[in-house]
């Protein structure tokens, strides 16, 4: 957890690698008071042109491709809860869920990699793309689930991961889907005010660029299954 929460990681310092314990974020503002927030885009790192996964694994649970195009009438939602790892388990269980990954997006930089989005100079935040049938599972259904696993009032953390990375996000590939997540996420912002929490602070859009992370993160829980793994939810049921 130490390598968690200082930024840096027991067996790599923040590089494409996974580390074994502790995943890698920028929480020295936790400690030492100093706030996260998201750089000018001038100032943002360059990226780069080629994509950092270039020939994308099938998924390693379910053995469906993790990138598209995808097949007429699958839908997708890309979801940001924190640290991506736990959150591509979570939803890969999902009945219904035919594909994820995880990637960055909502930033600037273009194809980042893991080490480029840890410094908090690409703006973007950990992601999972979900890829669905919506006759099995709804748009609904998934933002439900996503707002019952995490704390979506805590700004740029979730717990000891502290970072603009782990920004909580809704994007999707319609305003209109957005439009209908937004409604739903007020709706719970309200049950949480009554239970005594700040205001939510999860960020929702529509057009949102993503970029597919190293292979190693790919279904990491399933490579690792005693891997870093945080649970942040508020313990209060969504009523949407």
């Amino acid at each position: 957890m130490i390598g968690k929460i200082l930024g840096t990681c027991p067996r790599v310092a923040c590089s494409g690698n996974i580390p074994a314990t502790g995943h890698v974020g920028s929480g020295m503002g936790f400690l030492f008071g100093r706030t996260p927030e998201l750089v000018d885009p001038s100032n943002a790192l360059r990226g780069r042109e080629e994509p950092v996964l270039a020939r994308p694994r099938p998924h390693a649970v379910l053995g469906t491709p993790i990138t598209g195009p995808w097949r007429e009438g699958q839908k997708r939602l890309l979801i940001g809860l924190g640290c991506f790892w736990g959150v591509e388990k979570m939803y890969w269980q999902l009945d219904g869920v035919e594909s994820t990954s995880v990637g960055y997006g909502g930033g600037v930089t273009p194809n980042p990699t893991y080490r480029e989005v840890c410094s908090g100079g690409t703006n973007h935040t950990e992601l999972v793309e979900v890829v669905y049938d919506p006759q099995r599972i709804t748009l609904k259904e998934l933002v439900r689930a996503g707002l019952e696993a995490h704390d979506p009032t805590q700004g740029f953390r979730q717990g000891n991961d502290v970072g603009t990375q782990y920004r909580s996000a809704f994007y999707t590939d319609t305003e209109e889907e957005a439009e209908l997540i937004r409604g739903w996420v007020d709706q719970y912002g309200e049950q949480l005010a009554q239970a005594g929490l700040g205001p939510i602070t999860t960020e929702v859009r529509s057009g949102a660029d993503y970029y597919l992370a190293e292979d190693d993160h790919q279904q990491y829980l399933h490579k690792v299954p005693g891997g870093y793994c945080p649970h942040h939810s508020t313990g209060i049921a969504c009523g949407i």
